[in-house]
């Protein structure tokens, strides 16, 4: 059973027939389980309590290879990538390791990791855009160093810690944030250096294109970016799980589900979630006629207090639904 789970993933990504249309949701960690062997528990809980086709591995409690509680620009500026020797990869390799070990090959992983823009602007927006206004380079500079310390552990995540890919969280296209030229000068370069080492390691990447903030983002600056599959914030973005599939080149997609506190999957009853859970494979065979490139999930992770089982409400309808279709995906 733990192979075919794993087989029919392999088959969906590669566009080849599968049994099944994966499914998997993403939860934050509660502020306990931020740390060493309580992260990689809950990690494991989550999957045993879900049983997703394909677990992420979180960020959650680590920081960045860079120091996020720098003050002054020159402090910036002295940043250079540490690979090996940087805390913050060594931290994360071992966390993503552990978590493949204790699942001992039973479910696949994807680790994230967040793009270099989306990591330094934690020093505080004011912060990084009156380091930005002061000194544009330096901020490009310090961009690219964080793009090569990324672009490292991107590498390390999948040939050294077992994963089978990078979910990259992209953010910085929010709309009126940068310029589409602005952007292409100061952003795209040091996402690309994650994206080249990423797309060198495995073929099944994901990138997630964040809703930060709830702001429509200027999705055609991502829209050529390469990997597997693509995810994004369908209800924030406006775009649908078909239209957006077709923007993005036909690539596979993930999503459905609003991951928002009080939508329909914190607040709506068990007989609504597996009904919306049709109507979304519904919808989407409608429009391709099959259910080739979906994977089953939402707009982004959940927060600690949402309730499990309505995950697993999803889930079950979602196999209940193929076995009355009699689903097989050409």
């Amino acid at each position: 059973m733990t192979y075919q789970k794993k087989e029919n993933l392999r088959q969906m990504l590669e566009g080849k027939p599968h049994a099944h249309v994966p499914v998997s949701f993403f939860q934050h960690l509660n502020p306990w389980e931020l740390s060493c062997e309580a992260c990689v528990e809950a990690h494991i809980r989550f999957c045993r309590r879900t049983e997703p086709d394909f677990l992420k591995i979180m960020h959650d409690g680590l920081t960045a290879p860079v120091d996020l509680n720098l003050t002054e620009l020159s402090e910036l500026k002295a940043y250079r990538p540490g690979f090996q020797n940087n805390p913050y990869i060594r931290k994360y390799l071992d966390r993503a390791a552990r978590i493949n070990d204790r699942l001992a090959g039973d479910t696949d992983t994807w680790c994230n990791v967040f793009s270099p823009f989306t990591l330094l602007r934690r020093i505080g927006e004011e912060r990084f855009f009156t380091f930005f206004r002061e000194d544009p380079q330096a901020i490009r500079d310090a961009l690219l160093f964080l793009g090569e310390d990324l672009a490292y552990l991107s590498r390390k995540l999948i040939e050294d810690a077992g994963c089978m890919g990078i979910f990259l969280a992209l953010q910085g296209a929010e709309s009126g944030l940068f310029t589409p030229e602005e952007f292409s000068d100061f952003i795209a370069p040091s996402e690309q250096l994650v994206i080249t080492a990423m797309e060198e390691s495995s073929p099944y990447n994901i990138l997630h294109f964040c809703g930060w903030n709830q702001i429509k983002n200027q999705l055609e600056l991502w829209k050529d970016y390469p990997a597997n599959t693509v995810n994004w914030a369908i209800y924030v973005e406006n775009l649908p799980l078909t239209e957006g599939r077709k923007m993005f080149g036909m690539r596979n997609c993930m999503g459905g589900f609003d991951n928002r506190r009080g939508k329909l999957l914190y607040a709506g009853t068990e007989k609504e979630i597996r009904q919306e859970t049709v109507n979304i494979l519904e919808t989407y065979r409608k429009a391709f006629g099959s259910m080739d490139g979906l994977m089953l999930g939402a707009d982004c992770s959940f927060l600690p207090d949402f309730e499990t089982q309505r995950f697993c409400w999803v889930t079950d309808e979602l196999r209940n639904w193929e076995r009355r279709t009699a689903y097989v995906a050409r």
